[in-house]
């Protein structure tokens, strides 16, 4: 490889990781105001609870519905978590595993906000099964040990 092909490699390479950045850092910023948004609707749906005594009564809806909401907050939360974690150090491993636990929170979101009534034995199966595969992947994933810089056999 000679010296121009190199140096048309690392240009590419560095602008392929500022377009990277770029990308990532507009992420974050409209995650950013999801989650304020998001934010903003749970305090005035708990405002509004409150003062229409939801919580007093002790709602199943309403308290469905703020978890939910409280859930879904989370989940926007750990999600730009990882992208900021990308941003801010390579470790791939680490992404995988913080992917597979927001999947587990999404199933139990959709667990906490589904009527148990409402919902098929089919469906229901379904979820429970995802979840439970998804637990077994992450506690693999916890006891797996993590290589770094692996190198491949030498022939």
């Amino acid at each position: 490889m000679n010296k121009y092909d190199k140096l048309k490699k690392h240009a590419i390479s560095t602008f392929f990781h500022q377009f990277e950045v770029f990308v990532m850092m507009g992420l974050v910023i409209l995650i950013s105001i999801m989650i304020l948004a998001a934010f903003w609707g749970l305090v005035v749906e708990t405002y509004h609870l409150v003062l229409h005594g939801a919580f007093n009564t002790l709602d199943h809806s309403a308290f469905q519905s703020a978890f939910g909401m409280v859930m879904t907050l989370l989940i926007a939360i750990e999600f730009s978590r990882i992208i900021m974690h990308t941003y801010i150090e390579d470790g791939r491993e680490v992404i995988v595993k913080t992917v597979v636990l927001i999947a587990i929170l999404a199933v139990s979101r959709q667990f906490i906000v589904s009527e148990m009534a409402d919902i098929s034995a089919l469906t229901l199966a379904g979820l429970a099964f995802s979840l439970l595969s998804l637990g077994i992947t992450y506690w693999i994933m916890e006891r797996a040990p993590l290589q770094k810089n692996r190198q491949l056999p030498e022939e």
